[in-house]
């Protein structure tokens, strides 16, 4: 049996008073309300701090939030998944440091331009209440300093999909222009495996607090599950 699903990647934006009027404390109201217009399926969200991801669980009521944090003590900042509960049963979910000791809490890639920033990979395996198989939905957010950095997060990241026997979804802030080696590295890999950028006709995802598209794209959505051209994911 075939389903549709609505899926959704977003950056929060992590919370800073020096945002001022545009600070996710006085903007969390409009991310909620955006939300539930939207009704996502599954969402991948980056930059989430503690505080965020409490009051995501706390007022995500239709979704089950899943990841942690970052840090040495699983604390930090975060790249959650949430998914509805009336749709899916949770087969597995892990979440893993791009690192080349993925269970080691903090750990980074050593040698390469990597910022102070510890980067994980977030994943879980769904299976729709009307399917019969599950999918695997990633959820990333590379280095937004170093291009080898993330380069080097990119191999990990595909090296962790091709173990998946599941169709996948693979969302998230990616820091870097659709030209840029590491996507191009991503589209190539992915193309491999049937894969479509869900987003190749969108031109922009970054805007500034400018309540626009913009014209900077470094947010994507791939997947290789059946799709329609021309489809809203």
């Amino acid at each position: 049996m075939s389903v549709k699903i609505k899926v959704m990647t977003f950056n929060l934006r992590f919370h800073t008073v020096t945002d001022g009027k545009n600070s996710f404390e006085n903007s969390k109201g409009k991310v909620l309300d955006m939300l539930r217009r939207e009704a996502p399926d599954v969402i991948g969200f980056q930059e989430v701090t503690e505080a965020m991801l409490l009051w995501l669980k706390e007022n995500l009521h239709e979704y089950y939030v899943l990841g942690h944090g970052r840090d040495a003590r699983y604390k930090g900042e975060a790249i959650p998944i949430a998914y509805r509960k009336d749709c899916f049963d949770l087969h597995a979910f892990h979440e893993c440091w791009l690192s080349p000791f993925p269970t080691r809490p903090e750990s980074m890639l050593q040698g390469l331009d990597q910022s102070v920033c510890p980067r994980t990979l977030c994943y879980a395996e769904l299976i729709h209440v009307e399917g019969d198989t599950p999918f695997a939905f990633y959820n990333i957010h590379t280095d937004h300093k170093g291009a080898l950095a993330r380069i080097g997060e990119c191999t990990l990241l595909l090296r962790e999909i091709g173990k998946t026997p599941f169709r996948f979804v693979l969302v998230g802030d990616f820091n870097a222009y659709p030209d840029s080696p590491e996507i191009k590295m991503i589209k190539a890999t992915a193309a491999s495996l049937g894969t479509v950028d869900a987003t190749a006709a969108i031109k922009g995802t970054f805007h500034a607090f400018r309540g626009d598209a913009g014209t900077c794209k470094i947010d994507y959505i791939f997947i290789n599950l059946p799709v329609k051209a021309g489809e809203s994911y």
